[in-house]
């Protein structure tokens, strides 16, 4: 039981290096079980996808900051990446047949930072690779998206494997200095190996 734990949250961008304490110790502060989060299955779009009543300029954004969630978190910037969250952000990680965790505040901060700086000395090089952004919904200053890609990893800069596909629903908001993330639920359709 314990382990699912490890795995919900090791299934999360970076899973690159082991943390068994992790999976024997309660949640940190800022983390909680996620009973009512699962992965994305119905690609629905609430209009017709080829509607064009839509701002194009908040869909370049948009666009623009998931494949800056990519970048910035496979170069390990992370002040850049914690910047395209709202400050009150709900991050929810899982992976198949197992209980999905939620990340918010000081916690959510506290661990992905820790987990970025560990990965940056494995020797793993992933890229977050966000190729289908699909809008369910949007209005003037919220959006549901869903992202698929493809999360890839060198090791040492010899070894190339292809990790899991990835399955994101993000949640985001429209405010003064733009749009920024607001709920992300991260659930890859394999576990992510070590």
């Amino acid at each position: 039981m314990k382990s699912t734990l490890f795995l919900a949250v090791t299934a999360q961008l970076v899973a690159s290096f082991a943390v068994p304490a992790f999976a024997q110790t309660p949640l940190p502060a800022g983390v909680t079980y996620s009973n009512d989060a699962k992965p994305l299955k119905s690609y629905a779009p609430v209009d017709n996808p080829g509607n064009t009543a839509f701002d194009v300029t908040d869909r370049a954004a948009i666009a623009n900051l998931l494949y800056a969630y990519s970048f910035a978190y496979d170069n390990f910037e992370t002040k850049a990446w914690f910047s395209l969250f709202t400050d009150d952000v709900t991050f929810v990680a899982g992976t198949p047949g197992q209980k999905a965790v939620a990340f918010q505040g000081d916690g959510f901060r506290k661990f992905w930072r820790e987990r970025m700086n560990a990965f940056r000395t494995s020797g793993n090089q992933r890229r977050h690779l966000m190729s289908n952004i699909l809008f369910l919904d949007q209005t003037a200053d919220t959006a549901h998206v869903s992202v698929v890609g493809l999360l890839t990893n060198s090791k040492d800069g010899k070894v190339f494997t292809a990790v899991s596909s990835l399955n994101y629903e993000g949640w985001l908001v429209k405010g003064a200095d733009g749009w920024k993330i607001q709920r992300w639920h991260d659930f890859p359709d394999s576990i992510v190996p070590q």
